[in-house]
C-alpha cells in the first residue's frame, strides 16, 4: 500500500508542476503579444511627433486694406457686430484686428 501511495503523491506533484507550467507559458505568451502591441503604439507616437513638426502655424488670410478698414469702421463708431456684417470677417477676427494682433 504504501508503494501506491506513494506514486499518487508523485503524480499529484508532476500534474501540479505541468499545470503550473503550462500556466506560466499561456502568461508568457499573453505578455510577449502585449509587449509587440506597446512597442508598436510607441512606434505610432514616434512616426506622429515627426509629423508634428512638419505642420506649420496658419498663416495671416486678412489683407492689410481689410485691417484699416475695420479700424476705420470702428472709429467711425461702429460696433463689433456691425464691422462683422459689413465685412464679411467674424466677430472674432474683428477683435484680434482691433486688439493689434494683426499689427
Amino acid at each position: 500500500m504504501g508503494l501506491f501511495k506513494s506514486k499518487s503523491d508523485n503524480q499529484w506533484k508532476i500534474d501540479y508542476i505541468k499545470e503550473f507550467n503550462e500556466m506560466r507559458d499561456c502568461y508568457e505568451d499573453k505578455l510577449k503579444m502585449k509587449q509587440k502591441e506597446i512597442d508598436n503604439l510607441k512606434k505610432e507616437i514616434e512616426h506622429l511627433k515627426s509629423l508634428r513638426n512638419n505642420l506649420k502655424p496658419k498663416e495671416k488670410q486678412i489683407k492689410d486694406s481689410d485691417i484699416q478698414h475695420i479700424k476705420e469702421l470702428r472709429n467711425s463708431g461702429l460696433s463689433y457686430r456691425e464691422i462683422s456684417k459689413e465685412t464679411s470677417w467674424s466677430k472674432a477676427t474683428v477683435c484680434r484686428v482691433l486688439n493689434g494682433m494683426y499689427d
